[in-house]
């Protein structure tokens, strides 16, 4: 890690980070901490990247939901009201239930 730094950073979802780095995996060896993260998102990846980027879309259109909230949202995949609560407590704890119901109606559709 001597003379790295983070040039930038962002949020991803399970589902995004196993199609980076699948791609990495097929151009090259992934390091242990890569192949890692990468044997941890094809076990607990939800959605499909099709779908998964779908409920990304229909999640941003809400407004007020953060990215924290809306990559656990995806992750999680919340199909009752409690469990989104929980899931904005950490990120955003401010969400009115109006929003939250939304959020578990879209998620709901895609846990199936």
């Amino acid at each position: 890690m001597i003379g790295k730094k983070i040039v930038s950073q962002e949020n991803l979802s399970l589902f995004e980070l196993k199609q980076v780095l699948s791609e990495r995996n097929k151009e090259g060896e992934l390091s242990y901490e890569q192949q890692a993260a990468f044997d941890y998102s094809k076990k607990f990846a939800k959605v499909s990247p099709s779908k998964g980027e779908k409920l990304l879309k229909d999640l941003k259109a809400i407004e007020g939901l953060d990215d924290d909230f809306i990559t656990k949202a995806i992750d999680i995949l919340p199909t009752d009201l409690d469990t989104a609560k929980l899931i904005a407590y950490r990120t955003n704890p401010n969400l009115d239930d109006e929003k939250l119901k939304k959020v578990v109606e879209l998620t709901s559709k895609h846990a199936k």
